[in-house]
């Protein structure tokens, strides 16, 4: 018995401070996806041009020009947006009123042009943290597909893409998936409490089983309410 409970108290506690696994996973072999097409919607100034989704959401795509390049610019392309001539691209999203900044789950774009893209990803993790994840690839004169997904609640807050010894001369292809962040429940402990409320609960039994046992009295789980006088 008191093994088993040293056991459990343990695994809890390693629960407790063991932090959740939390990815980026980028995905080079297609342009697949479901997610909402981003039109051109304008330009609001020499840095920077403004999308929108064409689906079920209205939510704002910022996308700015970090490189100084005067010929950056952006134009409707079919049910696309296409953003030419730029080597810092940085890519975020807003609600419809173009406020509040928005995470979302996946990003799909292609890219042409030369040198060597390397992509930041911001990600805000479940617990309201941010972390950067890196990836860098070759581009080729054709089409170079990108496909990243936030998995285990993340979601991706910014985006910035940075060529080196090159320029975009393309980017087009945009896609992306706006998860809403669902507040918390009031009333209902996380799960950090509830670990801290078995350890509790399995020390104050391990305590009562370890009395009973000096005492050579019987250990009970609870404790078992006085007779009433007849």
């Amino acid at each position: 018995m008191k093994r088993l409970l040293l056991s459990t108290i343990a695994l809890l506690g390693l629960m407790a401070v063991t932090p959740a696994k939390a990815d980026i996973i980028l995905d080079t072999t297609g342009l697949g996806g479901t997610g909402n097409n981003v039109t051109f919607s304008s330009v609001a100034n020499s840095s920077l041009i403004l999308g929108r989704l064409n689906g079920q959401n209205d939510e704002v795509v910022r996308f700015r020009d970090l490189s100084g390049n005067g010929a950056f610019s952006g134009a409707a392309n079919g049910n696309d947006i296409k953003i030419v001539n730029t080597s810092d691209l940085d890519i975020t999203v807003f609600d419809s009123l173009n406020a509040t900044q928005l995470g979302v789950t996946r990003d799909i774009f292609s890219i042409k042009g030369d040198g060597t893209l390397l992509i930041r990803v911001t990600a805000l993790e479940a617990d309201g943290t941010f972390k950067d994840f890196n990836f860098s690839q070759l581009l080729t004169s054709g089409q170079n597909g990108f496909d990243f997904k936030a998995i285990n609640g993340e979601r991706i807050w910014d985006l910035d893409l940075k060529v080196v010894g090159g320029t975009i001369t393309d980017f087009e292809h945009f896609r992306i998936d706006v998860q809403a962040v669902p507040g918390p429940i009031a009333g209902v402990p996380d799960i950090s409490t509830w670990t801290m409320m078995i350890i509790g609960f399995l020390f104050v039994s391990l305590f009562r089983y370890r009395k009973s046992r000096e005492s050579g009295t019987q250990f009970r789980w609870f404790s078992a309410a006085p007779p009433t006088a007849a």
